[in-house]
């Protein structure tokens, strides 16, 4: 299972880059407004840690979405990657780029059937939006996450879900049910990556390392 960091703050991701478990920056309009700098800037200095970034395009006009896609991929077109809103203009947006031969991630989508229009426009990672179906009571969030993997699996599409981990037991479940990606937010990454047991596992042999180093 591969993993994102969710952060816009490129000295966070300088300092969690370094724990190596992270595949690129994912980015949505909220961190990115949390940095209060130009996006352009923030996203060069992104690409200079990051293998990958990924930048959310304002959902408008199907003009002013590819002349946004077109600014941001010109800050480094090796590393940058683009996220689309999969409203109606959203999936036209996505057959554009995607004819393009860019790597689109669809995004803000709620339901599986929203997954297969944005698999039919080209999106080729899917940013589920389940949550909003559990807050309406419809649906746990990781069941509309499996359901759209079950569809990915008997379709046989070449389509990744990179979905929101908000526990750090999300994890194996996800991995179990067969989903590829998942990003971590900035705020987390310290508490998931700290084991009470394997640290207490590593600290039982201080007395052994001790005896080896008085060698």
């Amino acid at each position: 299972m591969k993993f994102w960091l969710a952060t816009a703050n490129p000295e966070r991701a300088e300092q969690f880059f370094a724990y190596g478990v992270f595949e690129g920056v994912i980015t949505n309009p909220h961190v990115v407004a949390q940095e209060s700098r130009n996006p352009k800037e923030i996203f060069a200095d992104l690409c200079k840690i990051a293998p990958y970034a990924y930048y959310q395009l304002h959902a408008g006009e199907v003009r002013d979405m590819l002349r946004e896609a077109d600014e941001m991929l010109a800050i480094d077109p090796d590393k940058m990657r683009i996220k689309v809103p999969a409203t109606r203009n959203g999936l036209s947006v996505i057959r554009q780029l995607s004819q393009q031969g860019l790597p689109i991630m669809a995004t803000a989508v709620p339901t599986s059937t929203w997954m297969v229009f944005a698999v039919a426009a080209g999106a080729v990672a899917i940013a589920p939006y389940s949550g909003m179906l559990q807050k309406r009571n419809i649906l746990s969030k990781m069941e509309g996450v499996f359901a759209m993997q079950e569809i990915i699996d008997v379709q046989g599409y070449d389509v990744e879900i990179c979905t929101g981990i908000y526990d750090a037991t999300e994890i194996a479940v996800y991995a179990a049910n067969g989903i590829r990606s998942g990003f971590i937010w900035e705020k987390d990454v310290e508490s998931y990556l700290t084991q009470g047991l394997v640290d207490e596992a590593a600290a039982n042999f201080e007395g052994d390392w001790k005896q080896i180093d008085a060698y």
